[in-house]
């Protein structure tokens, strides 16, 4: 059983879609989306979408609560978030889907116990970078824990526990201007972080001529030696 990770696509169709080409080279079982489908950009509708189509199993961030009015989020905000443009632009059918998703899996693969949420169980807002955050007894329940939402990826081990963040597909916030996913391999018990590169200049052009908030670009620009 192999297994692709994704995580925070925040309606950028324009890398979601050169992802899934690289991911369908992997002839991986299933794909699953750690959250945040929504918010930031400008294809919510076709995103969710794609995600039907190609049946990749999801579950809510915080982003897609947002939208769905599940939590509250600084309005200060909504310019770089989009979620009032958003909420106008998307389908009655994709707020069903956006809603009917839950905020964890739980699942067994080859006798691995796995949990996967947005980032902290029943806190899908707070940041995990600290490990030590996370409740021992509850990790030790599960051979992998896999969470999303801080566009970081990392492949470690705390306490015997597997614990992997995918990255983003719409936001890399790594400082390599590249998208991430993971591969999990159950059988073989490997799991890589795999990149992918986008055409940034033709991306950010678009965003431009619409008149994205500045943040929103530069942040898809950012390389290894710029701290913006």
């Amino acid at each position: 059983m192999k297994i692709a990770l994704i995580s925070d696509i925040h309606s950028n169709l324009f890398y979601f879609e050169k992802v899934l080409h690289e991911i369908e080279k992997e002839n991986v079982d299933d794909i699953y989306c750690l959250g945040d489908l929504v918010g930031y950009y400008d294809k919510p509708n076709e995103v969710i979408d794609l995600i039907k189509k190609k049946d990749i199993k999801c579950i809510k961030g915080n982003h897609d609560k947002y939208l769905l009015n599940e939590l509250p989020y600084d309005l200060k905000k909504d310019e770089i978030y989009g979620i009032k443009q958003q909420r106008e632009l998307l389908s009655n059918e994709n707020f069903k889907f956006l809603r009917n998703l839950k905020d964890e899996i739980v699942l067994e693969i080859n006798n691995k116990k796995i949990y996967m949420t947005h980032s902290f169980p029943n806190n899908c807002e707070r940041y995990l970078y600290n490990l030590d955050n996370l409740n021992l007894e509850f990790l030790k329940e599960y051979d992998y824990y896999f969470f999303g939402h801080t566009h970081i990826p990392i492949i470690t081990y705390h306490y015997g526990t597997c614990i992997v963040n995918p990255g983003s597909i719409g936001q890399p916030r790594d400082h390599t201007k590249q998208s991430s996913y993971a591969i999990v391999d159950f059988k073989l018990e490997e799991v890589k972080i795999k990149k992918v590169n986008h055409d940034i200049d033709v991306f950010t052009k678009e965003l431009k001529n619409e008149q994205y908030a500045v943040q929103l670009i530069d942040i898809l620009k950012r390389g290894r030696n710029e701290k913006n």
